[in-house]
């Protein structure tokens, strides 16, 4: 639950920005190199391959303690910890919206001792069964689409209307509609271009963390998208390392 005053929202993805891997493919890798090369089947949508992948995983006599031991591998750069903590410590929302799942988000931020940090975590749901075996299902199931014509969402989450959800929490618990909320927002794929659509830059400090080398940056140099950069208002910095979103936050904060 956000809370009511805060100074602003900040908004993170997880999966090689919050995290320096992908989370989905690192764990099935550790479990299982030969199953983690069925992930590249693309005719399965990819939530759906990743619970396929561990239903075969366990019935090779895998156990869920190795995945929670795979979980305490995942790596994240200090400097995106301080990064997290800066902004809690300046009364920021900090929330993460993955296409990764609850489970490994929760395991990770846990392991590394930031769980705290975070009001909300908006991602595909997972869960432990009686056998301990891990069920993951799509967020956005196949039979209610999202709808998002915006043409850059997977089919089981729209990032973009999930910052509206967001947003409108806000303005129910603060004060009138008509105050937008101070965002920053943190990226790397090209799924993460819908949410940045709904940054209204107030006061022109709206800031949109976007990774070099990944695909967002490539959809937004595209030059065969016309009018995707036009579409933004937020200020955007461009990041390599944790480091760099680290100093943008020191200097803007």
């Amino acid at each position: 639950m956000l809370a009511t005053t805060p100074a602003g929202i900040a908004i993170f993805d997880f999966d090689w920005t919050l995290i320096d891997t992908d989370s989905d493919r690192f764990v099935i890798q550790y479990l299982s190199p030969e199953i983690r090369k069925k992930l590249d089947d693309k005719s399965i949508q990819w939530t759906d391959r990743q619970n396929l992948c561990l239903e075969e995983y366990y019935e090779q006599g895998g156990s869920g303690h190795t995945i929670r031991e795979a979980l305490t591998k995942i790596p994240m750069d200090p400097s995106m910890i301080d990064a997290c903590r800066l902004l809690h410590s300046k009364g920021w929302n900090l929330v993460i919206i993955s296409d990764s799942n609850t489970v490994y988000i929760e395991g990770i931020l846990e392991h590394i001792g930031i769980r705290n940090l975070f009001s909300a975590i908006i991602t595909n749901p997972a869960h432990w069964d009686d056998q301990d075996q891990l069920r993951i299902k799509r967020l956005i199931p196949a039979d209610a689409p999202h709808g998002c014509t915006v043409g850059v969402c997977s089919l089981n989450l729209c990032k973009g209307q999930q910052v509206e959800q967001l947003l409108l929490q806000h303005q129910q618990g603060s004060g009138p509609a008509s105050i937008p909320m101070r965002m920053i927002y943190v990226g790397d794929g090209q799924n993460d271009y819908c949410p940045a659509l709904r940054m209204e830059n107030k006061d022109e400090k709206d800031i949109y963390f976007v990774r070099r080398g990944r695909s967002l940056e490539a959809y937004l140099t595209n030059k065969n998208k016309v009018g995707v950069m036009e579409a933004l208002k937020a200020r955007i910095v461009y990041w390599n390392a944790a480091n760099d979103v680290l100093q943008e936050l020191q200097a803007a904060l």
